[in-house]
């Protein structure tokens, strides 16, 4: 049985990641999955061009039951078809949060 706290917790996340919410459709290797893309992360974390390389980055969060298995850091994840690198992979109480770097020459 599911702890008062634990059913709260899961009714939230049904509602934060609902498409007439905050959620949006992405392609995770080859699978649509529901995620908040988190901009403002994005922002922050993003650096300047580099010795003739830029990065670009996506950071979003997912239920983790929707996502295929975990990935550590350094390996491969398609994001929208783009096959970008898991720089970090967290998660806590059924929500993951993914930061994903792809480097692009300019």
């Amino acid at each position: 049985m599911m702890s008062a706290f634990k059913d709260m917790v899961s009714r939230d996340r049904d509602i934060f990641f609902n498409s007439d919410e905050l959620g949006e459709e992405h392609d995770i290797n080859g699978k649509p999955v529901v995620c908040i893309i988190d901009d403002q992360t994005n922002r922050d974390r993003k650096s300047g061009t580099e010795f003739a390389i830029a990065q670009s980055t996506v950071f979003f969060y997912a239920r983790s039951e929707d996502l295929p298995p975990r990935r550590e850091p350094g390996e491969e994840l398609r994001f929208d078809g783009v096959p970008y690198t898991v720089e970090t992979w967290d998660e806590d109480m059924g929500v993951s949060s993914i930061a994903l770097f792809i480097c692009i020459n300019v």
